[in-house]
Protein backbone atom coordinates (compact mmCIF):
# COMPACT_ATOMS: atom_id res chain seq x y z
CA UNK A 1 0.00 0.00 0.00
CA UNK A 2 2.78 2.34 0.72
CA UNK A 3 4.15 2.58 -2.78
CA UNK A 4 0.74 3.21 -4.08
CA UNK A 5 -0.30 5.85 -1.87
CA UNK A 6 3.24 7.18 -2.85
CA UNK A 7 2.09 7.65 -6.63
CA UNK A 8 -1.25 8.09 -5.80
CA UNK A 9 -0.25 11.69 -3.76
CA UNK A 10 2.18 12.03 -7.21
CA UNK A 11 -0.56 12.40 -8.91
CA UNK A 12 -2.99 13.93 -7.58
CA UNK A 13 -0.19 17.14 -7.04
CA UNK A 14 0.52 16.95 -10.93
CA UNK A 15 -2.71 17.29 -11.84
CA UNK A 16 -3.51 20.33 -9.26
CA UNK A 17 0.15 21.61 -11.89
CA UNK A 18 -1.12 20.70 -14.37
CA UNK A 19 -4.43 23.00 -14.09
CA UNK A 20 -2.86 25.77 -12.24
CA UNK A 21 -0.51 25.84 -15.05
CA UNK A 22 -3.40 27.01 -17.38
CA UNK A 23 -4.75 29.35 -15.08
CA UNK A 24 -7.70 27.05 -13.46
CA UNK A 25 -9.03 27.80 -10.36
CA UNK A 26 -9.76 24.59 -8.09
CA UNK A 27 -12.97 24.58 -6.54
CA UNK A 28 -15.06 23.01 -3.45
CA UNK A 29 -18.80 21.55 -3.91
CA UNK A 30 -21.40 20.07 -1.39
CA UNK A 31 -21.36 16.34 -1.48
CA UNK A 32 -24.65 15.88 0.05
CA UNK A 33 -27.31 17.48 -1.60
CA UNK A 34 -30.72 18.29 -2.67
CA UNK A 35 -30.65 16.76 -6.12
CA UNK A 36 -28.76 15.19 -8.69
CA UNK A 37 -28.89 14.36 -12.20
CA UNK A 38 -32.13 12.40 -12.55
CA UNK A 39 -29.78 9.52 -15.10
CA UNK A 40 -32.01 6.74 -15.01
CA UNK A 41 -28.86 4.58 -15.38
CA UNK A 42 -26.88 6.25 -11.96
CA UNK A 43 -28.15 5.33 -8.60
CA UNK A 44 -27.65 8.26 -6.12
CA UNK A 45 -27.08 7.18 -2.50
CA UNK A 46 -30.06 8.53 -0.16
CA UNK A 47 -29.19 10.56 2.85
CA UNK A 48 -31.53 11.45 6.08
CA UNK A 49 -30.88 13.44 8.62
CA UNK A 50 -33.75 12.72 11.75
CA UNK A 51 -36.59 13.43 10.00
CA UNK A 52 -35.22 15.01 6.94
CA UNK A 53 -34.53 13.96 3.60
CA UNK A 54 -34.20 12.54 1.23
CA UNK A 55 -30.74 14.29 0.57
CA UNK A 56 -28.16 12.48 -1.71
CA UNK A 57 -24.62 12.10 -1.92
CA UNK A 58 -23.57 13.72 -4.96
CA UNK A 59 -23.08 11.19 -7.93
CA UNK A 60 -21.15 14.16 -9.91
CA UNK A 61 -20.16 18.18 -8.68
CA UNK A 62 -21.44 18.84 -12.59
CA UNK A 63 -24.39 21.08 -11.26
CA UNK A 64 -22.96 22.97 -8.70
CA UNK A 65 -19.68 23.27 -10.64
CA UNK A 66 -22.16 24.99 -13.50
CA UNK A 67 -23.55 26.99 -10.88
CA UNK A 68 -19.68 28.64 -10.15
CA UNK A 69 -19.48 29.24 -14.05
CA UNK A 70 -22.85 31.17 -13.30
CA UNK A 71 -20.93 33.65 -10.96
CA UNK A 72 -18.52 34.62 -14.11
CA UNK A 73 -15.66 32.02 -13.82
CA UNK A 74 -14.35 30.82 -17.00
CA UNK A 75 -11.80 27.89 -15.89
CA UNK A 76 -12.97 25.88 -13.11
CA UNK A 77 -11.38 22.23 -11.69
CA UNK A 78 -12.50 19.83 -8.63
CA UNK A 79 -11.13 16.46 -7.41
CA UNK A 80 -13.23 15.37 -5.03
CA UNK A 81 -14.78 11.82 -3.69
CA UNK A 82 -18.04 10.67 -5.70
CA UNK A 83 -20.98 8.48 -4.62
CA UNK A 84 -22.96 6.13 -6.84
CA UNK A 85 -25.00 2.84 -5.74
CA UNK A 86 -22.80 0.38 -8.20
CA UNK A 87 -21.75 -3.18 -7.66
CA UNK A 88 -18.35 -3.73 -6.95
CA UNK A 89 -15.71 -4.94 -9.49
CA UNK A 90 -12.61 -4.49 -10.72
CA UNK A 91 -13.47 -0.49 -12.21
CA UNK A 92 -16.38 0.16 -10.08
CA UNK A 93 -17.03 1.15 -6.44
CA UNK A 94 -19.96 2.75 -4.80
CA UNK A 95 -17.57 5.64 -3.45
CA UNK A 96 -14.51 6.85 -5.93
CA UNK A 97 -12.16 9.91 -6.70
CA UNK A 98 -13.10 12.04 -9.91
CA UNK A 99 -11.76 15.06 -11.33
CA UNK A 100 -14.10 16.83 -13.19
CA UNK A 101 -13.13 20.60 -15.19
CA UNK A 102 -15.30 22.80 -17.05
CA UNK A 103 -13.53 25.83 -19.70
CA UNK A 104 -14.44 27.77 -21.98
CA UNK A 105 -14.93 26.40 -25.81
CA UNK A 106 -16.36 22.74 -27.01
CA UNK A 107 -16.26 18.89 -26.61
CA UNK A 108 -13.00 19.08 -28.92
CA UNK A 109 -11.34 21.84 -27.21
CA UNK A 110 -11.31 19.47 -23.36
CA UNK A 111 -10.32 16.39 -25.68
CA UNK A 112 -7.37 17.83 -27.25
CA UNK A 113 -6.77 18.86 -23.15
CA UNK A 114 -7.62 15.85 -21.65
CA UNK A 115 -4.70 14.20 -24.25
CA UNK A 116 -2.45 16.87 -23.12
CA UNK A 117 -2.93 16.30 -19.85
CA UNK A 118 -2.38 12.32 -20.05
CA UNK A 119 0.71 12.94 -21.52
CA UNK A 120 1.99 15.01 -18.87
CA UNK A 121 0.98 12.58 -16.56
CA UNK A 122 3.17 10.49 -18.07
CA UNK A 123 5.93 12.06 -19.02
CA UNK A 124 6.22 12.66 -15.23
CA UNK A 125 5.91 9.43 -13.81
CA UNK A 126 8.68 8.67 -16.07
CA UNK A 127 10.57 11.29 -14.95
CA UNK A 128 10.09 10.41 -11.22
CA UNK A 129 8.89 7.25 -10.76
CA UNK A 130 10.53 5.31 -13.45
CA UNK A 131 7.26 4.33 -15.16
CA UNK A 132 7.14 4.28 -18.58
CA UNK A 133 3.82 3.84 -20.44
CA UNK A 134 3.86 3.69 -24.31
CA UNK A 135 0.89 6.63 -24.71
CA UNK A 136 2.01 8.47 -27.27
CA UNK A 137 -0.42 11.57 -29.06
CA UNK A 138 -2.21 12.01 -30.71
CA UNK A 139 -4.52 9.50 -29.68
CA UNK A 140 -7.08 7.86 -32.16
CA UNK A 141 -9.99 9.61 -32.37
CA UNK A 142 -12.85 7.46 -33.62
CA UNK A 143 -16.44 7.51 -34.86
CA UNK A 144 -19.36 5.76 -33.02
CA UNK A 145 -21.34 6.03 -36.09
CA UNK A 146 -18.73 5.20 -39.12
CA UNK A 147 -17.63 2.47 -36.57
CA UNK A 148 -21.09 0.44 -36.28
CA UNK A 149 -21.05 1.75 -40.06
CA UNK A 150 -17.72 -0.15 -40.94
CA UNK A 151 -17.44 -3.20 -38.75
CA UNK A 152 -21.63 -4.13 -39.17
CA UNK A 153 -22.70 -2.53 -42.13
CA UNK A 154 -25.30 -0.64 -40.33
CA UNK A 155 -26.75 2.88 -40.38
CA UNK A 156 -26.92 2.56 -36.16
CA UNK A 157 -28.38 6.65 -35.63
CA UNK A 158 -30.93 6.07 -38.80
CA UNK A 159 -32.60 2.93 -37.17
CA UNK A 160 -36.26 2.73 -35.45
CA UNK A 161 -36.39 0.61 -32.78
CA UNK A 162 -38.07 -2.49 -33.78
CA UNK A 163 -35.83 -2.38 -36.83
CA UNK A 164 -32.54 -2.21 -34.82
CA UNK A 165 -33.51 -5.61 -33.47
CA UNK A 166 -34.25 -7.46 -36.26
CA UNK A 167 -31.09 -6.17 -37.57
CA UNK A 168 -28.79 -7.36 -34.89
CA UNK A 169 -30.42 -10.52 -34.54
CA UNK A 170 -29.46 -10.97 -38.17
CA UNK A 171 -25.90 -9.56 -37.31
CA UNK A 172 -25.35 -12.56 -34.71
CA UNK A 173 -25.87 -10.06 -31.89
CA UNK A 174 -26.92 -13.16 -29.01
CA UNK A 175 -27.51 -10.76 -26.34
CA UNK A 176 -30.14 -8.88 -27.90
CA UNK A 177 -34.11 -9.21 -26.76
CA UNK A 178 -37.31 -8.18 -27.67
CA UNK A 179 -37.77 -6.01 -24.18
CA UNK A 180 -34.52 -4.03 -24.85
CA UNK A 181 -35.03 -0.52 -25.45
CA UNK A 182 -32.74 1.26 -28.47
CA UNK A 183 -30.27 2.39 -25.97
CA UNK A 184 -30.06 -1.39 -24.58
CA UNK A 185 -29.32 -2.77 -27.88
CA UNK A 186 -26.96 -0.11 -29.04
CA UNK A 187 -24.47 -0.77 -25.98
CA UNK A 188 -25.09 -4.52 -26.65
CA UNK A 189 -24.12 -4.22 -29.98
CA UNK A 190 -21.40 -1.61 -29.12
CA UNK A 191 -20.08 -4.40 -26.72
CA UNK A 192 -20.60 -7.65 -28.60
CA UNK A 193 -19.11 -6.15 -32.31
CA UNK A 194 -17.49 -2.95 -31.96
CA UNK A 195 -15.68 -2.85 -29.00
CA UNK A 196 -13.66 -5.94 -29.75
CA UNK A 197 -12.60 -4.66 -32.92
CA UNK A 198 -10.54 -1.91 -31.23
CA UNK A 199 -7.27 -2.12 -31.19
CA UNK A 200 -6.41 -1.68 -26.94
CA UNK A 201 -2.80 -0.91 -26.89
CA UNK A 202 -2.90 2.50 -27.38
CA UNK A 203 -5.39 5.41 -25.77
CA UNK A 204 -8.16 6.39 -27.77
CA UNK A 205 -11.22 8.11 -28.08
CA UNK A 206 -14.79 7.53 -29.25
CA UNK A 207 -17.02 10.04 -30.20
CA UNK A 208 -20.40 10.56 -31.73
CA UNK A 209 -22.37 9.32 -28.44
CA UNK A 210 -26.13 8.93 -28.49
CA UNK A 211 -27.86 11.93 -27.38
CA UNK A 212 -29.94 10.23 -24.89
CA UNK A 213 -26.92 9.29 -22.98
CA UNK A 214 -25.83 12.50 -22.65
CA UNK A 215 -29.08 14.65 -21.58
CA UNK A 216 -26.57 17.45 -20.23
CA UNK A 217 -24.86 17.46 -23.87
CA UNK A 218 -25.29 19.61 -26.50
CA UNK A 219 -26.30 17.56 -29.99
CA UNK A 220 -27.87 17.26 -32.73
CA UNK A 221 -29.33 14.17 -35.35
CA UNK A 222 -29.76 12.34 -32.47
CA UNK A 223 -25.95 12.48 -31.81
CA UNK A 224 -23.92 14.51 -28.40
CA UNK A 225 -21.01 16.49 -28.94
CA UNK A 226 -19.29 14.10 -26.69
CA UNK A 227 -16.29 12.30 -26.05
CA UNK A 228 -14.87 8.97 -24.12
CA UNK A 229 -11.14 8.75 -23.59
CA UNK A 230 -10.18 4.89 -23.15
CA UNK A 231 -7.23 3.42 -22.44
CA UNK A 232 -6.28 -0.55 -22.42
CA UNK A 233 -10.16 -1.03 -22.98
CA UNK A 234 -10.69 0.83 -20.00
CA UNK A 235 -13.36 4.03 -19.88
CA UNK A 236 -10.84 6.98 -18.56
CA UNK A 237 -12.72 10.46 -19.18
CA UNK A 238 -15.46 11.31 -20.92
CA UNK A 239 -16.17 15.11 -21.40
CA UNK A 240 -19.04 16.73 -23.92
CA UNK A 241 -20.27 20.38 -24.97
CA UNK A 242 -22.21 21.68 -22.15
CA UNK A 243 -26.27 22.66 -22.89
CA UNK A 244 -26.83 25.72 -21.66
CA UNK A 245 -30.59 25.99 -22.71
CA UNK A 246 -32.50 26.31 -19.49
CA UNK A 247 -36.05 25.04 -21.14
CA UNK A 248 -34.38 22.34 -23.08
CA UNK A 249 -32.83 20.95 -19.99
CA UNK A 250 -35.58 20.98 -18.29
CA UNK A 251 -37.40 18.81 -21.23
CA UNK A 252 -34.48 16.50 -20.80
CA UNK A 253 -34.40 15.99 -17.41
CA UNK A 254 -38.04 15.52 -17.61
CA UNK A 255 -37.68 12.94 -19.75
CA UNK A 256 -34.98 10.80 -18.13
CA UNK A 257 -37.58 11.02 -15.16
CA UNK A 258 -40.14 9.36 -17.18
CA UNK A 259 -37.48 7.06 -18.13
CA UNK A 260 -36.89 5.95 -14.33
CA UNK A 261 -40.52 6.27 -13.89
CA UNK A 262 -40.69 3.30 -16.65
CA UNK A 263 -37.70 1.64 -15.35
CA UNK A 264 -39.46 1.54 -11.87
CA UNK A 265 -37.03 3.61 -10.15
CA UNK A 266 -37.80 6.70 -8.10
CA UNK A 267 -38.13 10.07 -9.93
CA UNK A 268 -35.42 12.65 -8.70
CA UNK A 269 -36.42 16.28 -7.92
CA UNK A 270 -34.79 18.51 -10.32
CA UNK A 271 -32.87 21.47 -8.68
CA UNK A 272 -35.10 24.77 -9.93
CA UNK A 273 -31.92 26.75 -8.50
CA UNK A 274 -29.45 24.88 -11.47
CA UNK A 275 -31.80 25.39 -14.46
CA UNK A 276 -32.18 28.76 -13.20
CA UNK A 277 -28.27 29.65 -13.47
CA UNK A 278 -28.35 28.14 -16.77
CA UNK A 279 -29.10 31.37 -18.58
CA UNK A 280 -26.92 33.02 -16.69
CA UNK A 281 -23.31 31.53 -18.22
CA UNK A 282 -22.40 33.40 -21.39
CA UNK A 283 -20.70 31.66 -24.53
CA UNK A 284 -19.88 28.19 -25.07
CA UNK A 285 -18.42 25.55 -22.55
CA UNK A 286 -17.25 22.22 -21.94
CA UNK A 287 -16.41 19.43 -19.50
CA UNK A 288 -15.18 16.51 -18.30
CA UNK A 289 -15.57 13.94 -15.73
CA UNK A 290 -12.28 11.76 -15.71
CA UNK A 291 -11.75 8.81 -12.86
CA UNK A 292 -8.62 9.09 -10.62
CA UNK A 293 -8.47 5.55 -10.04
CA UNK A 294 -8.83 4.05 -13.10
CA UNK A 295 -6.02 6.77 -14.51
CA UNK A 296 -3.87 5.85 -11.58
CA UNK A 297 -4.70 2.17 -12.16
CA UNK A 298 -3.46 2.43 -15.56
CA UNK A 299 -0.51 4.67 -15.41
CA UNK A 300 0.84 2.29 -12.71
CA UNK A 301 -0.08 -1.05 -14.79
CA UNK A 302 -3.22 -2.47 -12.16
CA UNK A 303 -5.96 -4.15 -13.29
CA UNK A 304 -7.93 -3.89 -10.42
CA UNK A 305 -8.54 -0.23 -9.04
CA UNK A 306 -8.53 -1.76 -5.10
CA UNK A 307 -5.02 -1.96 -5.86
CA UNK A 308 -4.36 1.98 -5.99
CA UNK A 309 -7.03 2.88 -3.33
CA UNK A 310 -6.57 3.22 0.18
CA UNK A 311 -9.78 1.77 1.56
CA UNK A 312 -12.76 0.27 -0.57
CA UNK A 313 -16.40 0.03 0.93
Amino acid sequence: MSESLRLRRYVLSKIREFFERRRYIETETPYIVRAVPPDPYIEPIHVYMDDEGPFFLHTSPEIHMKKILAKGFNRIFQICRTFRREKKDELHTVEFTMLEWYREGNYMDTLKETEELVEFLVSSLEKDFSIKRAFFPPFPIFDLESLFSDVMGVDIFSLDRDTLYQILKNKGVASVRTDDSWIDMFFKAFFEKIDTSLEKKTPYFLIGWPLDLSSMAKGKNQKAERFELYIEGVEIANGYSELLDPEEQRKRFEKDNAQRKKMGKKEIPIDEDFILCLSRIKGEYSGVALGVDRLIMVLAGEKNIENVMPFIV
